[in-house]
């Protein structure tokens, strides 16, 4: 770390010098911008340069390295997760058969569109607001999965494994969600980038985990569902009860971590051990009774990792509150 010496100019104002290798290497002449960041205790200097990077919403894709499905939408993706609300591509290669590839691509964006398609040439943009609350997605995320939860334990209960089918749905709007979700948190990390946000931008690194975590365990449900279309009504029972106890765990893992709850959060780690105790120690009976424990238990422990990264996260409150509270104390011992 460089220290500079601040000094008095004028009789009012201060100033520090900067380094003439930053300013170099940013491309900075005498009278160009400079923004600073005022945050707290913490000033956070940016060239006009990195400022207008950092707003890029919008990107010119002048020829794909290729055009196959998978590649496009992996490409896609990536620049969707990235931020970008528009993506231009131009490329002779494309016809009608490949922007309408591209278009059942976009569906599972949310937001994505198609707005303009020719010979040649696609645009894609984002027609809903860039404002979404990540971690409001991720409270979603955890809405469907308890609706999968429950839906699987009235479906046994009424016998109807046709409705074990409805999962499918649930489990791709959770992936889409999923992917909302990264593509905010890359928006959010570009704004959290200086030491004064840092705690801001933990909190977003962690809703990341919890959000590829909860994609997992939908995935895992519905790999459930694809198994238990297969299996005797006596196990499908045997696997209610599991489920019933799976459901109460996880409601206690949502209000602990959306709350804060260190107790909550221990409870409910506590409870996904037991049942995953229970579920190794019944691993028998036929093929798919075997496979749907092992999703079963795959879900149980990506629950709790979730309760793992509840806990730490009321820990840290809990001692950011007590620090304000020692600082509150020290401010009033001093007047």
């Amino acid at each position: 770390m460089e220290v500079r010496k601040l000094q008095l100019i004028g009789g009012s104002s201060y100033m520090v010098s900067l380094p003439k290798t930053w300013v170099k290497s940013n491309e900075l002449k005498q009278g160009d911008d400079i923004f600073l960041q005022v945050e707290d205790s913490v000033i956070t200097l940016y060239p006009k340069s990195f400022r207008d990077f950092a707003r890029v919403t919008s990107v010119q894709i002048d020829e794909l390295p290729r055009l196959d499905e998978r590649f496009v939408r992996r490409y896609i993706y990536a620049l969707y997760l990235q931020g970008i609300d528009e993506i231009v591509i131009t490329d002779e290669k494309i016809n009608a058969r490949a922007v309408s590839k591209i278009g059942e691509i976009v569906k599972d964006l949310i937001g994505m569109e198609i707005i303009d398609a020719s010979e040649g040439k696609v645009v894609l943009k984002c027609l809903t607001s860039t404002d979404f609350d990540v971690y409001g997605v991720v409270r979603r995320m955890t809405q469907i999965i308890q609706s999968m939860i429950e839906t699987v334990i009235d479906g046994i209960e009424k016998g109807d494994t046709e409705a074990l089918k409805d999962i499918q749905n649930l489990e791709k709007d959770s992936d889409r969600l999923y992917l909302l979700a990264v593509r905010q948190e890359h928006r959010l990390v570009r704004e959290f980038s200086s030491p004064s946000k840092w705690n801001e931008l933990r909190l977003i690194l962690g809703i990341r985990t919890v959000a590829k975590l909860l994609e997992e365990i939908s995935d895992a449900l519905y790999n459930f569902s694809t198994y238990a279309i297969e299996m005797k009504y006596d196990e499908l029972k045997e696997v209610k009860k599991y489920f019933e106890k799976l459901n109460v765990a996880f409601e206690k893992l949502s209000k602990a971590y959306f709350n804060s709850n260190v107790s909550l959060s221990e409870e409910s780690i506590e409870d996904l051990e037991k049942l995953e105790e229970t579920l190794l120690s019944n691993m028998k009976g036929s093929v798919y009774y075997r496979l749907a424990l092992e999703t079963l238990l795959s879900a149980c422990r990506h629950m709790k990792s979730i309760g793992e990264i509840a806990f730490n996260k009321s820990v840290r409150e809990s001692l950011r509150e007590m620090r304000k509270s020692e600082k509150m104390r020290s401010e009033v011992d001093t007047r």
